[in-house]
């Protein structure tokens, strides 16, 4: 089962993490806007499934994000963005598609603890600045992902499930008077493109509060929440023996990927026009899905 779900949401969370600590002021926000890029490094430790946790072994992620916000208006921005991942599985349970049926000649195995690279989704979409104050920001969202190509999504190591998908929400900070600290949430409900009928549509919800210790540094904490439909590994797929048709095939695409994250950041206006951020967290519920021991995210941002 592929971890990209949750490396997807952290990518998202960069994504809209402006808002808070702006960069270089300007009369107006037509025109300008922001370019980063967010390294990535995600280690897995097992596989969650309905019967518990299951050590099939150990899978590492390395993500290289580069991100795009353009203010078309003062209040509309444009946000489009790829990552390009690095995937590997060291583990005794390879996917191997010549060992399905028909056997997939096509399809190459992702499992046998070689580097998988590829781009993964284009995420393209809009924001818009609803509510402007200096408490309140309230700025709606909708992003689309659409895979950048036709990359293989069978195997623990798979960059991705290929599937498109499109995100509707909206960004909510509040910072409270005379104060130093702010609140943010993110809520928003994901359309995925279905398999075989199933849907694993699914609510994601990214709550955060943060402190400036001084104009320029800043600290968080952050929880990623994420829970949706689909079936389940095993209950709901055939006995090994038998796991070999279209339906075992697509099943990264059927099974529901929920869980919890938490963690902490940080974040230094390094200048008018750089930012450097970075992050870790850890998965605290897993539901059908890889069990994130920790993940580090480093982020670099500069705005125009």
């Amino acid at each position: 089962m592929p971890v990209t779900s949750a490396s997807f949401l952290l990518l998202v969370a960069t994504l809209f993490a402006a808002p808070v600590l702006g960069a270089e002021a300007h009369d107006s926000r037509a025109g300008h806007g922001e370019v980063g890029l967010t390294l990535q490094y995600i280690s897995v430790d097992g596989f969650e499934g309905s019967l518990g946790n299951v050590p099939l072994g150990e899978v590492q992620t390395q993500v290289v994000n580069i991100d795009v916000d353009y203010h078309l208006t003062d209040r509309l921005t444009l946000v489009a963005g790829i990552p390009f991942v690095r995937e590997r599985y060291l583990g005794p349970f390879d996917h191997d598609p010549l060992a399905l049926d028909p056997p997939r000649t096509d399809v190459p195995n992702v499992d046998l603890g070689d580097w998988n690279t590829d781009f993964q989704d284009f995420h393209l979409g809009v924001r818009y600045l609803l509510k402007e104050s200096p408490q309140l920001i309230i700025e709606p969202f909708a992003v689309a992902g659409i895979p950048s190509n036709d990359y293989p999504f069978f195997g623990h190591a798979a960059i991705g499930r290929n599937r498109a998908q499109l995100d509707i929400g909206s960004s909510f900070i509040y910072r409270p008077p005379i104060s130093d600290a702010w609140y943010r949430l993110d809520l928003s409900y994901v359309f995925v493109e279905k398999t075989l009928g199933v849907s694993i549509n699914h609510l994601n919800a990214h709550a955060e509060a943060g402190y400036f210790f001084s104009r320029r540094l800043s600290g968080r904490l952050f929880v990623l929440y994420r829970d949706g439909s689909g079936l389940d590994f095993p209950v709901d797929f055939p006995p090994p023996a038998e796991r070999t048709d279209e339906m075992w095939y697509q099943h990264d695409r059927l099974v529901r990927h929920n869980f919890t994250n938490a963690g902490a950041g940080v974040d230094w206006l390094l200048n008018d026009r750089y930012r450097l951020s970075t992050s870790v967290f850890t998965m605290l519920r897993a539901v059908q899905i890889h069990d994130v021991e920790y993940a580090i995210s480093v982020s670099l941002s500069r705005s125009f």
